[in-house]
């Protein structure tokens, strides 16, 4: 057996696309392959395979779908919208699939940057993006063409608003963070020969010299590092807010400026260690927040949009033109082609049609349409081409409808505030007021004393440990559940899922995996269930039919067919040894259907569970059964299980039939079960039982779920599903591990438990620490390793929830 030398995967016996690379013969599994290698080679790129580190992508010819889709790119008004135009040249942001290692990036910038009309391409491998820049007169489809004749599919991708803004704040932490923790290292080294050198006698003029450079070092660390905690102080006072970031400010600008002002007045009080360490330290615990904010919008990257840019039209002179899909209008005839999206509501103009309808109820086996049914936008073709007649604008699909839910719900969520900024700001007006009042009683003591005592006390009362409890437990705790493949992408989740009394499962893609596997042969004449198995496998080679999928994924001998036909809504058909053989549903592979109910009795009962029974017939008889099903995620009994020690109610949630989720929930001991349920009716039964007192949690995969979703206390969506509900959800599995479920539940229990320990800490210690400090009985040195050591405390009790 020989490897296809560009995508690694088995050549058919016989195969004869050969070519020469890097001086030998090599061997392709296909013609895709081969055109690859051809234009590597021949524009003198073959250094393209020595350099790779991975095996490239499996290359596939254009469908006659995608290449309208790419031409429709040259549209004016499609370009305007996706490029940026300066200087005379365009400017479009690409997401490239086929990636595998650097080598590709060099092969893409070297072969698409010598074209004429590019004038420059850069290729970021690990997030699979290109920026391209290319003349006016450019066609963007020709260089789009030209990239998927390297073997990669390359689309305008179009980054989000909220994508953008956490791209751009994720690179000022990391500036920032980088200039606290070179400053802390280089601070802490001085101070440490300081510390050593009050014990070993060193001079005045060296220990000015350190905490000159400490003083140097500590500047861009307070005024660059610190600076959002500044700002956010500034904003909170502007509208009467007295927010943890008000005592952080204090306690960073009063040791910085009562160490600067010793420096000039020679004395003896010096902070910059504490200063910058503080910062530092208060920097990780958001960054770690913030960075585990940005891997689960990563993990949504390079997706295609839900809808199609373009459609084609048919004219009044019934010639197809290519429209935006912002310019359709009511009563238009649209063609929709095989393997399309249905950019809007429609009628059905011809016969017949087969969709899938995934987008909407959820449930991913196609369902057959007939002339005059109604389409809804945002269904996938999976039969022949065919003509709709739109009922709607696109502002006003059934699919805009689902956005708008999910908008209303989510402006109903009210933004919790902290209990750590609660505590805060009475916090911060009890210290102020501390503050005068210690000054005014050391005024009548030893007005000397005054500013030493006032430092200290300030030090001593900073509230890092306060500032800290809740940042660090939040950060160890995602962490943990990022580690388990949980993405966390709104703050308040993991409060909203300690509270969670009920849970509400979508089936299709949830509970059930969405692929259809075979459970069963029954065999009714004198083939073997192995040769059954290869022909039905045979007959599905081509097809992408859910069911096919099936008997692709298994192994079985490779059996040549011809005159292979698939029937819309009937199944497939091939001739095999002289013999016409059938495979699909009774009605279509037998005209007698008294043969079948002869010899199957259980038809009617396998329907019932929810499984999919199809039948292989040759010459009008019968040859075999197969009943198949949706696989059941291996996880999702245990998972259930756990819950249910949780106390948590359990509650299937699904638009498929009552029949088939009951089938579901007796296997997975699920108490309740709500079938039928469109995307309306989802949200309104959470929206009920969030009135009734439940706290609920909703974990789904489709866009039917987007109402639910946002409505419910706490959503989840799967990993796999499609942008729109994972923009609708507070987190994101991106596993199939529903065994995380309730792992997430207990952790952001033991969060909150951990978040009050810290908190208590930290307000035990100010209390003990501040009468002392007030008394004058804390020096500032110690006062510095009292705030120090209380943080310390708190972020090792946080860490306890990595555990």
């Amino acid at each position: 057996m020989s490897l296809c030398y560009h995508c690694d995967l088995e050549v058919p016996e016989g195969s004869q696309f050969n070519t020469v690379v890097l001086g030998a013969q090599r061997a392709f599994c296909c013609p895709g392959c081969l055109a690859v290698a051809e234009t590597i080679c021949a524009n003198g790129l073959e250094q393209f395979y020595q350099f790779r580190t991975e095996k490239s992508a499996k290359a596939e010819d254009l469908l006659p779908q995608e290449l309208l889709e790419i031409e429709a790119l040259d549209t004016p008004e499609i370009l305007s919208a996706i490029t940026e135009n300066e200087d005379g040249l365009q400017t479009i942001e690409l997401g490239i699939e086929g990636i595998t290692c650097a080598a590709c990036g060099w092969l893409l910038r070297t072969e698409i940057g010598q074209r004429d009309d590019v004038s420059k391409i850069s290729v970021n491998t690990t997030t699979h993006r290109a920026t391209l820049e290319f003349a006016q007169d450019a066609r963007l489809s020709d260089i789009l063409k030209n990239i998927h004749q390297l073997g990669y599919r390359a689309y305008p991708f179009s980054e989000d608003a909220q994508e953008a803004a956490i791209q751009q704040e994720d690179k000022r932490f990391v500036r920032r963070l980088i200039v606290a923790g070179l400053g802390m290292m280089q601070v802490m080294m001085y101070a440490t020969g300081l510390y050593l050198g009050e014990y070993q006698d060193i001079s005045s003029e060296h220990a000015y010299f350190l905490h000159s450079v400490s003083a140097l070092l500590a500047t861009p660390v307070v005024f660059y590092s610190a600076f959002p905690f500044f700002s956010s102080a500034w904003k909170g006072l502007k509208h009467g807010h007295f927010g943890m970031n008000l005592p952080v400010s204090i306690a960073i600008l009063a040791g910085y400026f009562a160490s600067m002002y010793s420096l000039i007045t020679d004395g003896e009080v010096y902070y910059f260690d504490s200063v910058v360490m503080f910062t530092f330290f208060l920097l990780i615990g958001r960054f770690l927040e913030h960075r585990t904010r940005l891997k689960a919008i990563l993990k949504q990257q390079n997706f295609k949009q839900l809808l199609p840019l373009s459609v084609q039209r048919l004219t009044p002179a019934d010639k197809l033109e290519t429209i935006p899909s912002a310019q359709i209008k009511e009563k238009d005839i649209l063609l929709i082609n095989a393997g399309a999206v249905i950019p809007i509501d429609g009628i059905l103009v011809d016969q017949t049609a087969e969709l899938n309808e995934a987008v909407i109820t959820g449930e991913f086996l196609p369902v057959k349409k007939i002339k005059g049914d109604q389409v809804f936008s945002g269904s996938t073709n999976t039969g022949s081409s065919f003509y709709i007649e739109a009922t709607s604008n696109p502002s006003e699909s059934r699919l805009q409808k689902l956005i708008k839910l999910q908008q209303t719900s989510e402006n109903l969520l009210s933004n919790k505030v902290s209990l750590a900024d609660k505590i805060a700001n009475f916090y911060v007006i009890g210290l102020l007021v501390l503050t005068v009042i210690t000054s005014y009683i050391w005024w009548q003591i030893d007005p000397q004393n005054i500013f030493p005592v006032v430092l200290s006390l300030l030090v001593v009362s900073c509230p890092c440990a306060l500032s800290l409890a809740t940042p660090a437990a939040v950060a160890a705790a995602i962490a943990k559940l990022t580690d388990l493949g949980l993405m966390i992408k709104h703050r308040g989740f993991l409060n909203n899922l300690a509270e969670i009394t009920s849970v509400y499962f979508d089936k299709t893609g949830t509970l059930t995996m969405s692929q259809m596997q075979l459970e069963r042969t029954e065999l009714y004449g004198k083939y073997s269930e192995k040769e059954v198995i290869a022909i039905a496998a045979a007959l599905e080679q081509r097809s992408n039919h859910p069911i096919a999928q099936a008997f692709k994924n298994i192994q079985s001998e490779k059996l040549s067919i011809e005159s292979d036909r698939e029937v819309l809504s009937g199944g497939v058909s091939g001739i095999w040894n002289d013999k016409t053989f059938k495979l699909g549903k009774a009605e279509f592979v037998l005209d007698d259907l008294a043969t079948i109910t002869n010899k199957d009795q259980n038809k009617e009962n396998e329907y019932e569970v929810g499984k999919v029974v199809i039948y292989l017939a040759s010459e009008q008889q019968p040859v075999a059964k197969f009943v198949l099903a949706d696989t059941l995620n291996p996880t999702a009994k245990k998972a259930i299980q756990s819950l249910h020690k949780q106390n948590k109610m359990i509650t299937l949630l699904s638009g498929d039939t009552q029949r088939t989720c009951q089938a579901i929930a007796e296997q997975l001991a699920i108490e309740r079960v709500i079938a039928n349920s469109t995307p309306e009716a989802k949200l309104a039964t959470i929206s009920e039982a969030k009135s009734s007192g439940d706290k609920v949690l909703m974990v789904g995969d489709g866009v039917n779920d987007v109402g639910a979703l946002a409505e419910a206390n706490a959503g989840i969506t799967m990993g796999e599903t499609s942008y729109l509900s994972r923009t609708s959800s507070d987190a994101v599995l991106v596993t199939h591990d529903l065994t995380v479920l309730p792992k997430a539940i207990s952790t952001a229990q033991q969060l909150n438990s951990v978040v009050r320990q810290n908190l208590a800490w930290a307000v035990t210690y100010n209390l003990f620490a501040i009468p002392f400090a007030m008394a004058g009985l804390v020096p500032a040195w110690l006062a510095a390793i009292g705030m120090t050591t209380s943080s310390l405390i708190v972020v090792l009790n946080a860490l306890r929830l990595r555990n």
